[in-house]
């Protein structure tokens, strides 16, 4: 066996030694915060001077998040992972998070230093990235006197206030302009909100500080699935050593003592759509010039003279899957009229979409968008996202949700467009 292959089994070995001693490599402990509540914590002990404070995100904390856990604290960086909707017998969601108001993260943090005197570092992934910054924000109205927080790490950070109907931009939580820590965000190539990352980091560091950037390739989320792909497993091992840099990269900077102005969110509602919307947007569909999952090339310019769906879709999003047999049904429906339904993959191989073809049944294109970059041009930013394109040209309906696509009366509504006039 020659070196490399040596080195490789090694990891292997190490990986799997890691995930069989996950529940016995912590502690739990309580920890008192705010209105006579205690948030139960996961420690990961060690010796450092560092710790690392961690929130669950919307869907708790899954195997992989305890693994980076447990090898970041064989690194010497100690963990405190705390799932404090769970603490607060709050239902898990999005929308709980949301509610959190900073105290907790922050008396967290105040706890943590206190007992182990170490130096703090915020993490977040996903919806659970806007606690992080909302606790450093309270933290830093505390008038602290000790200069003992780091800065905070994100991972693939969802910062909408909510999701706006096709064809509009988002509207992020006001903290991304009340943040004036540095950071390192670790953004996940396949995540959903990969394509406004550039825009959250302009916003994020409007204020002078720093902000870093590395991109995970490969995955939707390095911590997502209950149980993790090897890529996943992968990337938690290389990235354990980047987060130790980062840190001590993050600590040359300076945590101001003085929090920006947190503006009141003035919008505060769902954009997700529970059926067939209007297209608010301005834009007019973008050429099509690219492969099948058979690797056949599809060209697309004329929107004219049929009605035309593009559906958004990916094999990791449930509710895109779910749709998948009334799309095949409005197909059969629409059958010998001037219609055509093409569904775009959002940043998956060729391999990945012919495997879950295997079981489940796809009756029309299925185009493969490789980088996700085709959805960015149309302002996707929540899957599954579907297009409707009338006669003329013009897109005149959108859902950013999963529906019921042969319900009699959005068949009536698709085919209206069939004689509509401009």
């Amino acid at each position: 066996m020659n070196t490399p292959n040596i080195i490789l089994s090694i990891f292997f070995i190490h990986l799997l030694s890691l995930y069989s001693n996950i529940a016995t490599a912590q502690e739990e402990i309580s920890v008192p915060v705010s209105n006579d509540n205690e948030l139960t914590v996961s420690r990961f002990e060690t010796t450092g001077e560092y710790l690392l404070v961690w929130t669950a995100p919307e869907y708790g904390f899954r195997d992989n998040h305890h693994l980076m856990a447990q090898m970041l604290a064989e690194q010497g960086i100690e963990v405190w992972q705390s799932n404090i909707v769970e603490s607060l017998f709050l239902t898990q969601s999005a929308k709980a998070l949301r509610k959190l108001d900073g105290h907790y993260i922050a008396d967290l943090v105040e706890y943590a230093h206190k007992i182990t005197g170490k130096k703090i570092i915020l993490v977040g992934d996903s919806y659970a990235s806007i606690n992080a910054l909302i606790g450093v924000h309270q933290w830093q109205s505390r008038k602290q006197k000790s200069a003992y927080l780091v800065g905070a790490i994100l991972f693939s950070p969802y910062t909408y206030a909510y999701i706006p109907p096709l064809g509009l931009e988002p509207v992020f939580m006001p903290i991304i302009d009340a943040t004036n820590i540095p950071l390192m965000i670790y953004q996940a190539k396949g995540s959903g909100n990969v394509n406004q990352l550039q825009s959250v980091v302009n916003k994020l560091q409007q204020h002078g500080n720093p902000v870093y950037t590395r991109f995970v390739p490969d995955v939707m989320s390095v911590f997502y699935n209950a149980t993790p792909s090897e890529t996943m497993k992968k990337h938690a091992l290389t990235l354990v050593p980047n987060i130790k840099k980062m840190i001590s990269v993050l600590e040359r900077h300076e945590v101001p003592k003085t929090p920006i102005t947190l503006k009141p969110l003035l919008i505060s509602k769902s954009g997700i759509d529970i059926d067939l919307r209007s297209f608010k947007g301005d834009m007019a569909p973008l050429s099509i010039n690219l492969l099948d999952n058979k690797d056949k090339p599809y060209l697309r310019t004329d929107y004219t003279k049929k009605v035309t769906i593009v559906n958004f879709w990916a094999t990791w999003c449930a509710p895109c899957v779910e749709e998948i047999p009334s799309l095949n049904r409005l197909k059969q429906k629409m059958e010998g009229l001037p219609f055509e339904l093409i569904s775009i993959n959002y940043a998956e191989d060729k391999n990945t979409i012919n495997e879950f073809m295997e079981t489940i049944n796809v009756e029309y294109p299925v185009l493969i968008d490789k980088d996700g970059a085709f959805a960015k041009q149309w302002n996707v930013i929540s899957y599954p996202s579907t297009f409707i394109i009338d006669t003329h040209g013009k897109i005149k309906y959108g859902v950013n949700s999963a529906i019921l696509w042969d319900d009699p009366d959005l068949i009536d509504t698709i085919k209206a467009l069939l004689s509509k006039p401009e």
